[in-house]
């Protein structure tokens, strides 16, 4: 370092640190006035839509001034399907509404449910008392465990059985 360097270097450094604060401090406030400026107005700073691709919707033409739309007779009814070139209409398909109760099988006015048919585990379980089952789960499979509870639960449903069981499927 030589006799003029160094007072300049001294006299630099403060120059250069003041000068990143103000950068840094105007960067922040100008950040924090672009989200301001958001906050107020989300489409300022918003890419216009392109209309071109499909599933964009338009803008609500009354978005801006909180008034509602016009509800005269030019006013175009949202729910309301597009009208169809009768050129577009094929032949072959009847306009004509089909009662399903014409067509349907019996008790399809029901409507369709849930239908579960759990087969008993083994032969003549039906027939065995609950004392019977418990003792014949002692030697039972994991499986056929799981059987005789899905069995006991959409059908007699006995607790002491069903107790049987969930231990027979923890072994």
């Amino acid at each position: 370092m030589g006799l003029l360097s160094a007072p300049l270097t001294l006299v630099r450094a403060p120059a250069r640190l003041t000068l990143r604060a103000w950068e840094f401090g105007l960067s922040t406030a100008a950040e924090a006035a672009r989200i301001g400026t958001e906050l107020l107005d989300p489409d300022r700073g918003a890419p216009p839509p392109d209309f071109a691709q499909p599933g964009t919707p338009p803008p609500p033409e009354h978005a801006h001034n909180g008034a509602p739309p016009d509800s005269g007779p030019a006013a175009v009814m949202p729910d309301a399907p597009p009208a169809v070139p009768d050129e577009l209409i094929l032949d072959h398909v009847d306009e004509e509404p089909v009662l399903v109760a014409e067509v349907a099988e019996e008790g399809a006015e029901d409507g369709a449910g849930p239908e579960l048919h759990v087969d008993p585990p083994w032969d003549g379980y039906d027939q065995m008392t609950a004392a019977d089952i418990r003792d014949r789960l002692a030697a039972a499979s994991t499986v056929e465990a799981g059987a005789v509870e899905l069995y006991e639960r959409t059908h007699k449903n006995r607790s002491s059985v069903i107790e049987a069981s969930e231990r027979g499927q923890r072994r």
